[in-house]
Formats: structure tokens, sequence, C-alpha cells
């Protein structure tokens, strides 16, 4: 028989754990994260602390500020938990590599009594004396200048490298730079085409299959810049027509993939750079030269990687087509579409699906059209669909059935909890009956200690420390008690907390503003794929903390359709069963 004491409940002893790289340039830096897991993991194993990990090591993660770090942010928020004992870094410059971050940083650990640990070797540090304290700020301090030092050196040889004619970054598409540091063709890299439409890198004296054709990128650069001086189409027909020729393009990783609209825009956008031009602003931040202004910029024919009349024509089309708009004085507010972004395109899910790749993955978006607002197909990305835009109308009206069909009365609540229980594992029933009987035994027994406990206060035989102590250890232990909850209970709970929710969409969702239809999509949705050719939703997920609604749902869907197929089918005007949705798409 199961004991009715209440068990000791030991509690975590959490420290946050904080990896940051500010940036990865070369493979020895791949190593620093992992060596500082290891210091920080033994620290913790020394410490009998749990570890909680949070870290910034994608990308250009600076610590002289917090926006761009979202593992710290995250951190931020979590520190002031009342199970965190402590939070662990390296090193100080970590954090931060501003004094003041790290100044607040310190008073806000010593308010809470988090103890602050660095793990490597020989950085270990006291902020509980005066001496300490000052440590820390001293080291801030050269952690703050070492930074801004660093910072000027680097601006200094990025003008110098611009003043030299030499570009800063990654080369535009289909150029690579030479030992000097110049623009030069990229003959090199390229893509295998594949005859089903797929791109793969590989040697090009090595082809994958028969019939694949190797283009490099610098062709395929080459051809697009032809077609748009040709000046016949625009930018989003000539990604089609470069992904039905077969040039690839490539990623900033190197990885060949398919054009799109904004691929043609960037390669356009770049013909000074083309030209051996370097400015002190990217191609997307300059604004579109006139034709005045063509005429007066000079292309360096040694350094250009393109032929220079190719790039001056690109320009002369390029400011033909540009338009200026017109400043009517109010700038309207953009609309806030509710389903954009997380509805996704049902042949693209179908080509993720084939080839493998999340990164041919498509979101609808909204934009404005002379006959209305519309749900528009990522431009330039040609997937097999002959449609590539649905009204919002019709889009919203079909999430709105969807949203109606998942809602189900008290009754099918109460099934789907049955079900609930039928799909968890019941192997151990006289455990969960055990602990039925302990939270019984447990309630009534610390009822009654209470109760003596006052009698024994009223006759004197204990003080009033001893009485406040163990009666406020009893009423604690009775909460404890009073508040469990059985498995039962728990997925009620939580399947009645869902059904409101869903419930509460489904009323308000033909009458709510735009922006509440968003905020209402986007918390309960992670994603829905709709058809553009059939007009129709194909599929949809919901949020994590939903997901178990909707498999019962399902579950309670198949349960009715075996009920209503050995039923007669003689029968007619059946009862309300209790079982339907209350609305049915």
């Amino acid at each position: 028989m199961s004991s009715s004491t209440t068990p000791t409940l030991r509690p975590k002893q959490v420290a946050l754990c904080y990896v940051r790289l500010s940036q990865a340039r070369d493979g020895d830096d791949a190593v620093s994260p992992e060596r500082q897991r290891a210091n920080i993991l033994a620290k913790c194993h020394e410490l009998g602390y749990e570890p909680e990990w949070y870290q910034d090591v994608d990308g250009h993660k600076s610590g002289r500020d917090v926006k761009n770090r979202p593992g710290w942010q995250a951190l931020s928020r979590r520190l002031g938990s009342p199970d965190v004992v402590a939070l662990i870094g390296n090193d100080l410059a970590r954090f931060h590599r501003k004094g003041w971050r790290v100044g607040d940083l310190v008073e806000f650990v010593e308010e809470h009594n988090i103890a602050l640990i660095l793990a490597a070797p020989g950085r270990q540090i006291d902020t509980t004396s005066p001496m300490g304290k000052v440590f820390v700020y001293l080291t801030a301090i050269f952690d703050e200048f070492y930074a801004d030092d660093i910072s000027h050196r680097v601006k200094d040889s990025i003008l110098h490298r611009k003043n030299l004619g030499k570009s800063i970054g990654k080369p535009p598409f289909g150029a690579t730079r030479d030992k000097a540091g110049y623009l030069m063709p990229n003959n090199d890299d390229g893509a295998w085409w594949l005859i089903e439409g797929r791109y793969v890198s590989g040697d090009p004296a090595a082809p994958p299959a028969p019939d694949a054709v190797w283009r490099t990128y610098y062709e395929s650069a080459y051809r697009a810049l032809v077609l748009f001086a040709e000046g016949n189409i625009g930018i989003e027909k000539l990604s089609y027509t470069l992904n039905e020729e077969g040039f690839p393009f490539c990623d900033r990783t190197g990885v060949p993939r398919r054009w799109c609209r904004d691929d043609v825009r960037r390669v356009v956008a770049n013909w000074p750079e083309y030209g051996g031009l370097v400015f002190d602003q990217p191609a997307k931040a300059r604004a579109v030269q006139t034709r005045t202004e063509v005429d007066a910029i000079h292309l360096d024919a040694d350094k250009a990687v393109f032929p220079v009349d190719l790039l001056k024509k690109v320009a002369y089309v390029r400011s033909e087509r540009t338009l200026l708009a017109l400043d009517r004085g109010k700038k309207s507010a953009a609309y806030p579409y509710p389903l954009s972004y997380i509805t996704r395109c049902a042949h693209c899910e179908e080509l993720v699906q084939r080839e493998n790749d999340p990164r041919l993955r498509t979101h609808l978006a909204g934009t404005g059209r002379n006959y209305g607002r519309v749900y528009r197909h990522k431009p330039g990305v040609n997937c097999g669909c002959e449609y590539r835009s649905v009204t919002c109308e019709m889009l919203e009206e079909d999430f709105g059935k969807l949203i109606k069909g998942l809602v189900v009365n008290e009754e099918a609540l109460t099934l789907m909890v049955e079900l609930a229980e039928q799909n968890a594992e019941t192997s151990d029933q006289q455990k969960k009956s055990d602990t039925t009987q302990t939270r019984q035994r447990s309630i009534l027994k610390l009822k009654k200690k209470i109760e003596n406990l006052k009698t024994l206060f009223r006759e004197a035989e204990i003080d009033e420390t001893e009485y406040r102590t163990l009666l406020a250890d009893y009423r604690s232990e009775l909460a404890y008690w009073e508040a469990y909850t059985t498995q039962r209970e728990q997925v009620a709970l939580q399947l009645s907390m869902c059904l409101d929710v869903i419930d509460k969409v489904a009323r308000l969702w033909d009458l709510a503003e735009a922006e509440e239809r968003r905020s209402m999509a986007h918390n309960l949705f992670e994603y829905i794929v709709y058809n553009l050719d059939t007009q129709r939703i194909v599929d949809f997920r919901l949020k994590p903390w939903a997901n178990r609604f909707l498999v019962l749902r399902v579950a309670l869907y198949t349960e009715e359709n075996v009920q209503e197929k050995a039923s007669t089918s003689g029968r007619r005007n059946v009862p309300h069963t209790g079982f339907e949705p209350v609305f049915w798409p």
C-alpha cells in the first residue's frame, strides 16, 4: 500500500548557461562554442547545478548590443525566476562588451541572490566584496575598449580597401575575387541542371546523370543581364525564363537553387559593381540613377566583370522602368492581412516533400489590386500552379469554415477525454487508484492535524512560534494535495481551455476586424496549406499547445463515421447525438 506521507520535493537548482560567438570567420572559430560549453558544463557538475542553455552563435552576435541576440533576450526573461540560482558564462565578455550593461547585470543578480560565475580557468570572480566588484568593472571597461578598438581598425581597413577600388563583403552573384582583392568572373562554381528541373552541385567533369547540363554562376548572371537589357520582359517573368532555361542561382551558403524575383532584382541592381565601381552604400540602399546620371558614370573596362556596353544597357532599361511615386501628403496605413505568412502553397509543399528541401517552401502574402485585396504567391517562383493568387474574401471564408468544423459541444468533449485516456498508457491502473486514495487520505489527515494543533495551542502545550511554524507547514501540504489533479482532470482542463479558444475564434471570426483576425489566426495555427488551383485548404497544423485537441478531434470524427456506417441506412431524421460540431463548413 502506498504511503500517505507527502513526498519531499527537492527544488531544482537551475543555472542559466550562456554561450556567444561574435562571428565565425574560419573553421577554428567553430571550436569556440564547444569549448565554452565544455567549461560551463564542468562548472555545473562541480557545483551540482542543472544547466539550462541559451546561445547566440549563428551570424554576427556582437556583445556591444542585445537587439541581435535572441538567446540573451530569452535568458533575461528567465533570469528572475525563483528556481534560478546561478548565471554561468565562459568569461565576462560573453555576456556584454559594454561597461554599463555589465554593471546593471551585477546589480540585478545581487538583488535576486543569483551567483555570477565564470567557467574559464583563471576567470573566477567574487561580486560580494568591494575589490571583487572593482575587478569586474575594470574587466568590463577593458572589454569595451577592446571592442571599440577592433571596430575602428576594421572601419579604417574597409575605407582603405574602398579607396583602392576593392569591394567589401560577399561578392555579387557570378563574381569572385582574385588574389589582389578585385572582382573577376566566377567560372569555377556552378551547378548541374537535371532533367526533372533540380539543381545539384558537383564536379564539372563528373555529371550526376547522362542528360545533366553544367552551368556556371557567371553564365547565369550574364544570361539574366542580357535578357533584362533586351527590355522585353520584367524581372518576374525573367526569373521564370531563367528557371525554364535551366540557369541556376545559389544562396549565400553556395547551395544551388531556382531563381526568384528578388534574385533578378539584386543582380540587375549590382550593375555598377559588375563594372568595377565601389560605393559607400549597398545596391538596395541606393536610388535608381537617371539616364543623365548613368551617362556621367565611368565604368572601368579593365576591372569590369561583364562587358561595359551590356552594363550600360542594363542601367538605361532600369532607369526607364523606374517610376517615382507621387507624394500625396498622407501615407495610408498598411492592411494587416490575417492569413499572410502562415498560408503555404500546396504545390510548393509537394516539391518540398519530393525533393526533401525546405528552402522550396513559400508563403502567400497579402497585396492590393485594382479589383481588391488578394493573397499572392511569391513572385518569380514557378512551382507548377496555374493560378497565382486568391481573393482575401475567399481564403478567409474557407478558413472560417475550417475553424467552425473544429468546434465540438460539451458531450463530445467528454468523449474526447475518454479517447485520450484510451490512447494513454493504462498498464498501471493500480498506481492511479493508489494516488487518488493517497490524495483523499492526506487531505483528511492534514485537516485533522490542523485541528489538533489549534487544540494544543489553546491548552498552552506549545508556544506561539512553534504553532505558527507547524500551521504554515500543514497548510502548505494541504494546498499541495488540494491542488493535485489526476491525469483525467488535467486532460479535461487542457481540452476545455483549447475548446474555449477555438469556440471563441469561430464565433468572432466573421465579426472581428482584420487586426483581430490576424492575431487569432497566428496564435492558434502553425500553418495552413492552400491549393491555388482548386482553391481549397488541403492541410493545416495547430500550435503545439492545441495540437492534442486536433488529434482527439480526428479520433472523434473517426468514431462518428464508424457509428454512422454501423447504423441502418433506412433510418432518417436521426435525433442530434451531441457529437456533431456546433458549426459545419
